[in-house]
Order: structure tokens, then sequence, then C-alpha cells
């Protein structure tokens, strides 16, 4: 028995370790991700370029998880014990509930991603005939659809029960509903995969061609859509789809990695939502950097000219 409580121990001290990353990334996850919402709600352009709306819908997802999660991190961050944890299953099933819900959207999403970069690249003409607001509106209510799903089997599966030393959401869950989750979130991971490595192999050829289809026939608000998109699935499958493969394939064990890692779903996403939201500033820093006011400009372009005159008039002198 000594060895078992040892690896309690152990996994509580990990446990904790897990909860300080969780909040440090929730507070970066949801500046990052105010601050993009924030470019959408101030400039027209953006919110007219129906390229970005899956990304948008995404960080607006991050956004609300990083906030969102706070009462579930925070209550077992206070009531962590080194030795025995021991928490309200109410609370936590109720605190918890964003994680399963942006997990499903952010999986979908990423595979609409994954399937619009995929048309664009090897059906141009079938891309530029589709209406990217239809095809964004309907990967969004898929996503809802499948996380409004999770949600229902979420609560119709499972029992209150207490779990001692397990400090995540993973433990109070039903086996079937951690399965159906596992696998769920797999199955979107594998997709992404698929779907993301036709791309890069797609985008090598082009880009060993000489002149590439995107800079002859894109506009740059397409480039930018596409320099973004790629970022966030590179983003996605090393954060997301990974993780939730070696999570699928661990719980067919029979061995739950939630036990010894505590909340892991949620480090992932938060790290997930905080690089998807760096490599959509970056993609785009001309559009979303800080403007310089024009009155300062046009009161030093005022100076110039009076000076000048001034300068010319004592010269006629």
């Amino acid at each position: 028995m000594a060895p078992q409580k040892q690896l309690g121990a152990l996994s509580n001290d990990i446990t904790l370790g897990v909860y300080i990353f969780i909040l440090t990334f929730q507070g970066l996850c949801a500046t990052i991700n105010g601050y993009i919402l924030y470019l959408f709600a101030a400039r027209r352009d953006l919110r007219r370029n129906m390229h970005m709306r899956l990304v948008i819908f995404l960080s607006l997802g991050d956004f609300l998880l990083a906030i969102g999660e706070l009462p579930y991190i925070i209550y077992m961050t206070i009531n962590w014990h080194h030795k025995e944890m021991d928490y309200d299953p109410l609370y936590i099933m109720i605190t918890a509930q964003p994680l399963p819900l942006q997990l499903k959207v952010s999986a979908t999403i990423t595979v609409g991603i994954a399937l619009g970069r995929n048309i664009a690249l090897f059906f141009p003409s079938i891309y530029r005939r589709m209406d990217q607001g239809d095809f964004s509106n309907g990967v969004i209510l898929m996503a809802v659809f499948l996380a409004l799903f999770d949600d229902f089997l979420y609560w119709y599966t499972t029992k209150l029960e207490h779990h001692l030393n397990c400090g995540t959401i993973g433990c109070f869950v039903s086996d079937e509903f951690r399965y159906y989750w596992g696998i769920s979130n797999m199955i979107l991971g594998l997709m992404a995969v698929a779907l993301s490595i036709t791309i890069f192999l797609k985008l090598r050829i082009v880009s060993k061609a000489k002149g590439s289809v995107s800079t002859q026939q894109g506009t740059n608000k397409y480039a930018k859509a596409n320099r973004t998109s790629t970022g966030i699935l590179i983003s996605s499958l090393l954060f997301l789809t990974v993780p939730s493969v070696c999570v699928g394939v661990v719980e067919l064990t029979g061995f739950s990695i939630f036990k010894l890692v505590g909340p892991f779903y949620s480090a992932c996403l938060l790290v997930s939502g905080c690089c998807n939201g760096i490599i959509f500033i970056a993609s785009n820093w001309d559009n979303v950097k800080p403007k310089k006011k024009q009155s300062s400009s046009i009161l030093v372009n005022k100076l110039s000219t009076v000076h000048s005159v001034a300068n010319s008039g004592g010269a006629w002198q």
C-alpha cells in the first residue's frame, strides 16, 4: 500500500502544478483573445472578411473558456491538499461545463478550417464560387450541435459521486462518457491530421512551382487568411489534436491519464488558444497594430508647413 500512497501524493503535487499553469494561461488566453475580439468589434474591414469568421468564433470560444473555467480551477486550487483531495462533485460538474463544450467546438472548427483550405487548394474554382459566410456558419452550427450533444451525454450518463485524490472533471464523469469523449475527439483529430497533411503537401508542391496560385489569383485578404489558417492548424495539431489522439488511445487501454496529470484537456486548450491568438495577430499585424493618431500627424505637417513658409519669407526680405 505504501507505493500507492506515494503515487497519490506525487499525482496531487503534479495536479497542483497543472492548476498554477492553467491559471497563468487563463490570464494570457483571455488577454490575447480579448484583444482580438476588440479588434473585430472596432474594425469593419475585419468583420467583413468572411475568411476570418471561423477564426473569430474560435477566439470567442477560447476567451469564454478562459473566463468560464475560472470558478472551476480556482475552487480546485483553493481546496487542494497534499495527501487527500475531496471535491464536491456537483460543483465540479457545473463549473467544468465550458471544457467539453469548447473542446468539441475547437476540434470541429479545426476540421472546418482544414476542409476549407483543402477546397481552396485543390478546387479553386469551387472555392471562388463558395459563399464563405455560409460555409463558416455551417461549420459553426455543426460545432455547436456536437458540443450540445456532448453536454447532454455529460449529464445523462454521469452519477454524482465523490472521487478522492482526483482533481479534474475527467474523474467525475462516467466511464461511458469518458470513452465517448476520448474516441470522438480522437476521430475529429485524425480527420484534422489527414486534411492538414494534404494541405502541407499541396503547399510544398505549389512553393516549388513557378508562381504560386494564391499569389496570382488570391487577394491580400485571401493570402492573410491562408497564413492564419495554416498557422492555426499547426497549433491545433500540436496542442489539441495530438493530445486528443493520445487520450483516446490511453482510454482504450483502461488507464485514466486524468488521475495522474489532472485537468489535462484544460491546459492543452488554453495553450492552443494562446498560440492561435498570437498567430492571428502576427499574420495580420499590418491590420491589427495600433494606428497612430491622425491629429498628431496633421499637427506636425502644419508646423513643418509654417516653418517652411517662415523661412521662405525671411529669404525674400
